[in-house]
């Protein structure tokens, strides 16, 4: 994802052509001015990562009703690692196990389970 090119211009002039502020993007896009800023102006500065501001631009075109290829020219995906599946234990592999239907077990095992929890933390 590194040195990805997109186009700043059509983001800012699509806004404005649709009468939005700066203000108004931002508090849809639940970012800052700065970040909204930072977008328009090509600049990394408000941003504490690529991927991050790569997010932001997506949401970003996505708002404006534009397609992400319109928007992002070249991005090389160095994001593979994320899209594996990610193994979770299936409940079986637990310690504790329940019957199949028995709620009351269920709920007296997290009731037990939040008084243990409680009481551990209010002696501290």
């Amino acid at each position: 994802m590194r040195n990805f090119q997109y186009n700043f211009a059509l983001l800012k002039e699509t806004r404005e052509n649709k009468k939005i502020s700066k203000l108004e993007m931002a508090h849809q896009l639940c970012l800052s001015v700065n970040q909204i800023n930072s977008i328009e102006e090509d600049s990394f500065r408000y941003f504490p990562a690529e991927c991050i501001k790569l997010a932001a631009i997506k949401k970003y075109a996505k708002a404006l009703h534009l397609k992400i290829d319109q928007v992002i020219f070249n991005v090389e995906d160095d994001m593979t690692a994320f899209k594996t599946p990610i193994n979770t234990p299936s409940t079986a592999n637990r310690s504790f196990r329940f019957k199949k239907g028995a709620y009351s077990n269920k709920a007296n095992y997290l009731r037990k389970a939040w008084e243990d929890l409680l009481t551990r933390l209010l002696k501290k």
